[in-house]
């Protein structure tokens, strides 16, 4: 376990996070994180990378049947949900 402090940016706040534990994690300066919070806790985690066939699936269903669109990016995010979990 590592201590640290929390820290004023700005209007914000902010925390330093040791070399070691970005290296354990995989992530590096410069990702783009997720924050949440669970039961008193914080959790950062790196952001999934948006995959370009996702974009291309959001693209193509343009041209769907306007009555499945709902259904499609409901089935599109219970996919997402099941693969990188919910923030």
């Amino acid at each position: 376990m590592h201590g640290t402090q929390i820290a004023q940016w700005g209007n914000s706040a902010a925390v330093r996070i040791p070399e070691k534990i970005l290296k354990e994690t995989g992530i590096s300066k410069g990702d783009k994180v997720e924050i949440t919070s669970v039961a008193g806790s914080i959790i950062i985690r790196k952001k999934a990378e948006e995959k370009k066939s996702l974009k291309a699936a959001g693209m193509l269903s343009e041209y769907s049947n306007p009555e499945l669109r709902k259904l499609e990016k409901n089935a599109w995010k219970k996919a997402a949900v099941r693969k990188y979990g919910s923030h």
